[in-house]
């Protein structure tokens, strides 16, 4: 039985939740949005059998949190980037492998244009590439991104956290039934 355990570590900037696991090369696993680090509950495990996992929440995602509640500095690639580089820095990471998608991905491209050499390994899936275009905001497209701005409806969260019992679910949220 593999045990994760659920850390914390400070930078300058943030206060940092990453999930830890297994031995060996370390290997750090980027989630996208709106996840966090719990997304790869499923992969932790058996990629610990051969390596360190790292599964650390992206800065205003999950459990990790900004020092200064006041800083309204834009996330970005560059930003996510340099979160990355603090963590590693931290956890005495000289080498990492990388797995990530989505948004995580955005900043395992960055971080690995401007830290090559610190680089051991790139995996990227569900990958946004920048060159995609206009394409990504086509109304075709739109429909298998629908998520996205569900997500960033007011009461999103609380439709989607409410309950995992199906019955209150319909009662605190009647739908409307037949024509």
């Amino acid at each position: 039985m593999v045990n994760v355990t659920s850390n914390r570590l400070e930078t300058s900037a943030l206060d940092i939740h990453y999930l830890r696991a297994g031995e060996g090369p370390p290997l750090v696993l980027l989630h996208g949005w709106p996840e966090f680090s719990g997304v790869w509950h499923k992969n932790i495990p058996a990629l610990a059998e051969t390596f360190d996992v790292i599964a650390p929440d992206l800065r205003k995602f999950g459990k990790t949190r900004l020092l200064d509640p006041d800083d309204t500095t834009t996330t970005n690639p560059d930003i996510l980037a340099e979160d990355l580089l603090h963590l590693a820095d931290r956890l005495g990471l000289e080498h990492l492998g990388i797995i990530c998608h989505d948004v995580g991905a955005y900043a395992a491209h960055a971080f690995a244009r401007r830290w090559p050499d610190r680089v051991a390994g790139l995996l990227f899936f569900d990958c946004p590439y920048p060159g995609i275009g206009r394409r990504w905001a086509e109304p075709e497209h739109l429909r298998e991104i629908w998520y996205q701005s569900f997500h960033q409806q007011p009461w999103a969260a609380e439709l989607v956290g409410y309950t995992r019992h199906l019955p209150d679910l319909f009662q605190a949220f009647p739908l409307p039934l037949g024509p």
